[in-house]
């Protein structure tokens, strides 16, 4: 079975007020998100972007795993624990919803 999760771009967290120095923010956070994805891909996720993107940052993030046997439904928290982990840890972790 494939489970998979959705997470949505959140806007507020990319608000101006939020940012103290933009252009750096503006510069980083595209290259943070790309790690980020390199590192679940790296846990064995397939990821998917949307083509949709607000400033370099893709709108969604679709991740998916294959998974078998009778605990699938347990992975599918797995699989939300690991993505806010490896966001959190890149210090993006409000960034998706």
């Amino acid at each position: 079975m494939k489970i998979h999760q959705q997470f949505d771009l959140n806007l507020n967290a990319l608000n101006p007020k939020g940012f103290h120095d933009i252009p750096r923010a503006i510069n980083e956070v595209p290259v943070l998100v790309e790690r980020m994805i390199n590192e679940l891909l790296e846990k064995g996720y397939i990821v998917i972007e949307s083509s949709a993107k607000f400033m370099g940052v893709p709108q969604s993030i679709t991740i998916i795993k294959d998974f078998t046997g009778p605990f699938v439904t347990q992975f599918s928290l797995k699989t939300k624990e690991d993505f806010k982990a490896v966001s959190r840890a890149l210090g993006i972790e409000r960034l998706f919803e």
